[in-house]
């Protein structure tokens, strides 16, 4: 046993130290990514002659709806007209 004890004493550390004449500086680097998931919430659901207006929040610029893509002005809240579904459609909101 005492000779694995030696043994381990003479392998270098995995974390070592130097110190070196002339070196006064140290450099370094770190990268952040940040991931925001897209987020679409109906906050109001509105029915108005020719369809629906929808209070929604979103942090993204557009959505896509029924293969209709919808712009908005800006990120957050806004109020999105949505014309009323053929018959037969069922609209699911809320999710």
């Amino acid at each position: 046993m005492k000779s694995a004890l030696s043994a381990l004493l003479l392998l270098p550390l995995a974390c070592t130290a130097e110190t070196t004449l002339g070196v006064n500086s140290a450099t370094g680097g770190l990268n952040f990514t940040v991931i925001i998931p897209p987020v679409f919430r109906v906050l109001q659901v509105t029915p108005v002659t020719d369809g629906y207006e929808y209070r929604v929040w979103t942090n993204k610029p557009s959505v896509m709806l029924n293969g209709r893509e919808y712009r908005f002005h800006r990120v957050g809240e806004t109020t999105l007209k949505v014309p009323t579904p053929p018959q037969g459609l069922l609209l699911v909101h809320g999710l």
